[in-house]
């Protein structure tokens, strides 16, 4: 697990420094660990400023507050003042003098408290024009735990509880996010005016409310909050970071993901995983399951019966091959059909299903129209961001995707797949009745009083004429669900024309043949490597879920910390 909260690091802030064009030359000078994620990208190291080979137009000098050599400091001022180089110097802080009335520290408020410390330095860098200064607030990652972040976690383990005391709820302190560090870095180095100090802080909270965040991830668990102790006076170790932020600075993540994704590393032995510590499903996650299986079982029952090939498509159809069933923060179940086996399942399932179930089709006439079909657990709410904006029954549902015929001139069925997509967004605009956001919205908004004659039901009717193009020709190539909003190619229809028995978690389904190309077209060759961290998400955002009747009866009722049906 340490390797993989330590990639993950490295991961955000790489992302973050590509995503906000920060990218520039410079090189490091230092032998604090810190100094190797600040060359994650490449920049080269150098443990002293006489080891420095070649020239650079930016230098980073890494220091310890308490422990910094000014002969080293002016040998990096005398490299840069020859190449004619800006110097940063990030300045690595252990402990910040504690203040009953600053709440936050700002740069001149802090050099002044720590003058005994820093002045030298500070004298030492007043020597050059062309020299920024950065304070890094207590660093915590997988190797750094100034929150002590360990002995929290040992106490869950052999205790089954969090403990607080009243009086850190007025301790207030601040800390830096190793990812949030590097950015930082980058951003001074990038953005930051000469003679001018920054301070790096990602958050400021008190103790209390860190420990009550920790125990807020593990509750589901079995830990428990244990509070003692009495209140006592405000006391403020912390920096403020709204100078940096003024540079266009911003963290990597919010507090509880950086704080989730470093307790894995102290909780490797407490059988936490990391879907568990973030249920974005108020614990109802695994109950959506069983009701997304139960309806999977269905529709497997029916085409069995009914010879009908199908199977399992998308995230589904990858949890199985890599994970054995869901991949562990999806929320969701996909199957696909050729189009001459989906006409047959679309005439049969309406009928054919459990009562339990409904189908849901544009051809029903209900207000549906979504370009696939789905299968629906009745009595069941599930309003997502996306879902949310739009006039239709929202229930817990498994979509029907169909793989049409394509040309099988390339260039042809890009064209064809390009024309769909601009009949989808005209569609999404008149379903959604409103303007769309970004470029296409002035356009948009022209049009939408010329949609508005058109009936909703006459779209989708337009729309699946036009997929179905290439229905009766036998082109010999497949385009997958031209429900995707970005283009993936073509499959010989070979791929998808046979399916094999595979196991989906505790049910028994189908994939196609050609499941490895089409993993790889879909999710690179590298498919069955994990995400990092920060990408294991649910991809539905979701507003509200409601599971109806579908709670399996018991004797008695559980709940868990946030009051949700268990």
């Amino acid at each position: 697990m340490t390797d993989t909260v330590i990639k993950n690091e490295r991961y955000l802030s790489e992302r973050t420094i590509r995503e906000k064009g920060l990218m520039h030359e410079f090189a490091v000078v230092g032998t604090h660990p810190v100094c190797g994620y600040l060359t994650a990208l490449g920049s080269p190291l150098f443990p002293s400023v006489d080891a420095v080979s070649g020239a650079f137009q930016n230098l980073w000098f890494v220091c310890e507050a308490e422990d910094h050599d000014l002969d080293e400091v002016r040998k990096a001022i005398a490299f840069c003042k020859k190449n004619h180089a800006k110097l940063l110097c990030i300045v690595l802080l252990s402990n910040i003098p504690s203040s009953d009335v600053i709440e936050k520290y700002a740069e001149m408020e802090l050099l002044t408290a720590m003058d005994g410390s820093l002045g030298g330095l500070r004298k030492t860098l007043g020597e050059y024009d062309n020299a920024c200064l950065l304070f890094f607030d207590r660093i915590f990652s997988a190797e750094s735990d100034c929150l002590n972040l360990a002995e929290i976690a040992r106490e869950a383990e052999d205790y089954r509880r969090v403990s607080v005391t009243q009086d850190m709820a007025n301790r207030y302190v601040s800390a830096l996010y190793i990812s949030d560090a590097v950015v930082a870095a980058y951003t001074v180095s990038k953005y930051g005016k000469a003679g001018n100090a920054y301070n790096a802080s990602s958050f400021y909270l008190s103790a209390y409310q860190l420990r009550s965040e920790i125990y807020t991830m593990l509750a589901r668990h079995g830990v428990t909050l244990e509070v003692s102790g009495e209140t006592a006076e405000p006391q403020y170790a912390a920096l403020s970071n709204g100078k940096l932020r003024s540079l266009g600075y911003e963290n990597c993540c919010d507090f509880s993901d950086a704080l989730r994704y470093t307790l894995l590393h102290h909780l490797e032995r407490f059988s936490i995983q990391t879907d568990r510590i973030r249920d974005g499903y108020s614990g109802k996650l695994n109950t959506l399951r069983t009701i997304e299986k139960d309806m999977l079982r269905e529709i497997d029952r029916i085409c069995r019966k009914h010879d009908i090939k199908y199977f399992i498509s998308y995230g589904t159809m990858l949890g199985a091959v890599r994970h054995g069933g869901f991949i562990p923060w999806d929320d969701d179940v996909d199957v696909e059909m050729l189009r001459p086996e989906f006409e047959k399942f679309r005439k049969i399932a309406p009928k054919e299903l459990n009562e339990r179930f409904s189908y849901e089709s544009h051809t029903n006439r209900n207000g549906y129209h979504y370009f696939f079909d789905r299968i629906t657990a009745k009595d069941t709410y599930f309003a997502s961001k996306y879902s949310d904006g739009y006039e239709m029954h929202k229930g817990i549902s498994i979509d029907i995707f169909v793989a049409d015929n394509v040309p099988a001139d390339p260039k042809a069925a890009y064209r064809f797949w390009k024309g769909l997509m601009r009949k989808r967004m005209l569609m999404n605009v008149r379903w959604k009745n409103t303007a769309r956001h970004g470029k296409a919205y002035l356009l948009s908004k022209l049009l939408l009083p010329i949609l508005r004659l058109k009936s909703m039901d006459g779209y989708s009717r337009s729309y699946e004429k036009a997929v179905r193009k290439y229905e009766h020709k036998n082109t010999g190539w497949v385009m997958p669900a031209s429900s995707d909003h970005k283009y993936r190619g073509t499959f010989p229809i070979e791929t998808f024309s046979e399916v094999i028995p595979y196991r989906f978690d505790d049910v028994d389904t189908f994939i196609p043949v050609g499941y490895k190309d089409f993993l790889t077209a879909w999710y690179t060759e590298n498919y069955m490597d994990m995400l990092p961290l920060a990408e294991q998400n649910p991809f539905h955002d979701y507003y509200r879920l409601d599971l109806g009747s579908h709670i399996a009866p018991e004797s008695e009722v559980h709940f868990d910390y946030t009051g949700e049906l268990k």
